[in-house]
């Protein structure tokens, strides 16, 4: 029927690879009018995140923001998702507007191009954008690019740019989104428990047979967890892999499995 969710067009995205951190300044290029910064008070993972202070009429549609060197080059050639947390002081209204480079050149030179999705003012995004990098296999620049509808004066925040792919043999997976809630009945509460909502987390699991080698525990992931193909129906986050639990039997394939824990905000389905 209409509306209904079928399982089988599910997956399991680990962003695995780490691209760029975002804990210090970036500084291989910067646009003369703008302020790059390691904001240690506004991030989402680790202990500070990319700043960018871009001043009214400051910019021209085009422009590359910023760049940062990595080192030693990397390689995203078996990647296909490009995943990353992105914060604008303003509405950017149309996905692209702002763009992700990723080059083998130096200063995001001849780049492949990640279009950041919508975003709403001053809300963190954790965003997953389908991206083709065969042909990377030796990166060693990360780019910010705005390429139009320049918003004027704003400020935008990057952090944790992971290259994702999906979990090979992977059959199932379990999302357990809860909201904490503590007692606060008094004498005036007639006789009935009152309770008020303190904070909301989210963990879970997901498992299959065994195609490589395993995950590593203990490490923070990019995690994209699909009910299908539709990109409306999926939950996306930064988890950490708290536990690998492998599996075989005489008559059957190699089984692991996983538990995750999710760190900061998840983002929900909205279909």
């Amino acid at each position: 029927m209409a509306g209904r969710v079928v399982g089988y067009g599910g997956s399991v995205y680990i962003g695995s690879q780490l691209i760029e951190d975002c804990e210090d300044i970036w500084n291989e290029y910067v646009d003369a009018q703008v302020t790059a910064s390691a904001d240690t008070t506004d991030f989402k993972v680790g202990i500070a995140s990319a700043k960018f202070v871009c001043p009214a009429d400051g910019l021209a549609n085009g422009d590359i923001i910023a760049s940062e060197v990595i080192t030693p080059a990397i390689d995203i050639s078996s990647y296909d998702k490009v995943m990353f947390w992105a914060k604008s002081s303003v509405a950017i209204n149309t996905a692209g507007d702002l763009q992700i480079l990723l080059d083998e050149d130096a200063l995001c030179a001849s780049p492949v191009t990640v279009n950041i999705p919508i975003l709403s003012a001053n809300t963190w995004k954790f965003c997953s954008v389908a991206t083709t990098l065969t042909d990377y296999n030796a990166t060693i620049s990360v780019g910010l690019k705005l390429t139009a509808n320049d918003p004027g004066a704003f400020n935008v925040w990057i952090d944790e740019i992971r290259a994702a792919k999906t979990i090979a043999g992977v059959k199932s997976w379990k999302l357990d989104y809860v909201f904490d809630v503590v007692e606060t009945t008094g004498f005036d509460s007639g006789g009935a428990k009152t309770y008020s909502p303190t904070l909301k987390g989210w963990s879970g699991s997901f498992e299959g047979y065994k195609d490589g080698a395993p995950l590593t525990i203990g490490t923070i992931v990019g995690l994209e967890l699909q009910e299908s193909s539709t990109s409306t129906q999926q939950y996306r986050g930064s988890a950490i892999i708290t536990g690998l639990h492998p599996s075989v039997s005489v008559d059957g394939l190699a089984v692991v499995s996983y538990d995750f824990q999710g760190t900061h905000g998840l983002e929900i389905p909205t279909a």
